[in-house]
């Protein structure tokens, strides 16, 4: 964890990725059609722009402070008790994160391949995955981002092309067909989708090429919002909005349906669902290695392996509070918005007002 410059231009790149991307990729669609219909690509667009600006202004926030470690950051610029309130904030947004995706990761589990098996049992099991995943040092991590980029965006793009010969486009006729209020409460309603671009703050101090980083995150974000408009396009082409506000998932059900006789592959779902695990895996054990990180710094514990275990029952608890995924669902929607709000956008840019005001006070070349 002490070694500087391990992280290469796509190490950065793909762990961005794979933080962000995750599981609510396959219900996006669903959300943004609830508030502007078939112009959900629109919405998409806008906060994809929102969330580089974001990135931007915390690159800038470790640029400032000398490429120092998250806690330090927080620690300098608003002292070490109120920077202790702020590392706590992000361990409880991180948590609530984590801990809904794996409730969520868990319904869709039990729905299509382990129907009789308990939830508890599950959840127990994925915790426990995640934590062997993040006892290692951030080096490992980043490698395991790196091979799970490749293992699960080639394969799920290459088989959504399948839905392109049922898909109508007509279905995304008219196009800004609706007031400018619908556009600004479908970005505040969704943007959270974008969750996990705080990694940034994890990574940033451990970049080789620095020089490199702006065009690595205007990248990333690029890659992030083409990859969700592309998944919400084919859903409402394939289902249009109507069908597509109905659906829980559906990402999953445009898969599910594709059928081309004299095809290899039987269950195109199956394959997918495999790839969703790696989905999982990689959105969950960064936010999780995060949380233990800053943990470990704020309580002064010995190392990243007691911080992780420590943090196991909060998720585990939370994981288990929704009562069935209608209600799983609505906490997603009323609070994740919130914790975005604070964590993603205030914290990010007062820490940015004060880190530029410390740097022209002393004169820090950044």
């Amino acid at each position: 964890m002490k070694e500087k410059g391990f992280l290469s231009p796509y190490s950065l790149f793909a762990t961005i990725v794979t933080s962000v991307i995750g599981l609510r990729v396959f219900s996006y669609a669903s959300d943004v059609s609830m508030f502007v219909g078939n112009d959900g690509w629109i919405v998409i667009l806008i906060s994809t722009i929102i969330s580089f600006i974001l990135v931007y202004i915390m690159y800038k926030i470790v640029k400032n402070s000398d490429y120092k470690c998250f806690s330090d950051i927080i620690n300098n610029n608003f002292g070490k008790a109120f920077g202790a309130i702020i590392g706590i904030s992000f361990i409880v947004y991180n948590i609530a994160y984590m801990s809904i995706g794996l409730r969520t990761f868990i319904e869709e589990i039990k729905i299509y391949l382990l129907e009789k098996t308990p939830t508890e049992f599950l959840v127990a099991i994925s915790i426990l995955t995640s934590i062997y995943l993040i006892r290692g040092n951030l080096n490992s991590l980043v490698k395991f981002n790196e091979v799970v980029f490749w293992l699960s965006f080639i394969p799920v793009i290459f088989v959504l092309l399948f839905t392109l010969y049922k898909s109508d486009f007509s279905n995304l006729l008219p196009v800004f067909n609706n007031p400018p209020d619908a556009y600004i409460k479908g970005t505040i309603g969704t943007i959270s989708r974008f969750k996990g671009i705080e990694i940034v703050f994890l990574v940033l101090p451990f970049v080789k090429n620095r020089k490199k980083t702006p065009k690595v995150l205007l990248k990333s974000l690029a890659f992030i919002g083409c990859f969700y408009i592309f998944i919400t396009v084919l859903s409402i082409t394939m289902f249009s909005k109507e069908q597509t506000k109905d659906l829980i998932w559906p990402g999953i059900t445009m898969i599910k349906s594709i059928d081309i006789p004299g095809t290899f592959v039987e269950r195109w779902d199956g394959i997918v669902m495999a790839i969703w695990v790696l989905f999982f895996f990689t959105t969950f054990t960064n936010s999780y290695y995060f949380s233990a990180d800053i943990a470990k710094d704020i309580f002064k514990l010995k190392d990243i392996k007691i911080a992780s275990a420590i943090l196991v029952p909060f998720i585990y608890i939370v994981a288990l509070y929704p009562e069935n995924v209608a209600e799983l669902s609505r906490i997603s929607k009323m609070i994740f918005p919130i914790l975005f709000m604070i964590n993603t956008i205030i914290i990010p840019i007062v820490l940015l007002i004060t880190s530029n005001i410390k740097k022209s006070r002393t004169g820090t070349k950044g």
